[in-house]
């Protein structure tokens, strides 16, 4: 017994010098939170760790790990809800107009991530942040290649008109001053 908890741990010490950074930052796009993302991380290798006598060897290891990643972080999203963390990457894929104001763009992106479907933030991030390609996407997610190009498309799309819309509800300046605002009309008090 003690043999096997011993393979175990070192079978589970190789799968975290791997792929715990690679889980890691799964996990914190995810949930948004480096607290949260490295309790989650610790609590997804001591599930695998749990789970390593039972693993079947059916999948590659990293497959497997991240199968037990995303339904962590699944179960962690219904419960909780947290609001998201930025990520620079997707604003070059999302934005349309020029980033003079990368904070407010990363408010939006913040908030669009958050709004987005499980599914999809879970492609964004493996194909998008962390530059996966698709196959190995296809692989870690259970799906197609197909399936997971045309998720990225959907994903995308929302993310531009969230932006998009985002663009429409921010005032314009120019259109202040030519319905009678002008600064003379703003007096510090």
């Amino acid at each position: 017994m003690a043999d096997i908890q011993h393979q175990a741990k070192r079978a589970i010490q190789e799968l975290l010098e791997q792929y715990g950074n690679e889980i890691y930052q799964y996990v914190l796009y995810t949930l948004g939170d480096r607290g949260l993302a490295e309790d989650a991380v610790q609590e997804i290798f001591l599930r695998a760790l749990e789970a390593w006598p039972r693993f079947e060897h059916r999948s590659s290891p990293r497959t497997w790990l991240w199968a037990i990643a995303r339904h962590y972080v699944r179960d962690m999203i219904r419960k909780k809800r947290r609001a998201r963390n930025q990520a620079e990457v997707l604003l070059d894929h999302v934005a349309d107009r020029p980033c003079d104001d990368r904070s407010l763009d990363r408010i939006e992106l913040e908030s669009a991530l958050h709004n987005l479907p499980v599914s999809y933030r879970e492609v964004v991030i493996l194909r998008v942040i962390q530059d996966s390609p698709v196959r190995e996407v296809a692989e870690l997610l259970g799906w197609s290649e197909v399936r997971v190009r045309v998720t990225l498309h959907r994903a995308i799309k929302k993310l531009q008109k969230d932006f998009v819309e985002a663009d429409e509800r921010r005032p314009n300046p120019r259109e202040g001053r030519e319905s009678g605002w002008t600064s003379s009309t703003y007096r510090k008090g």
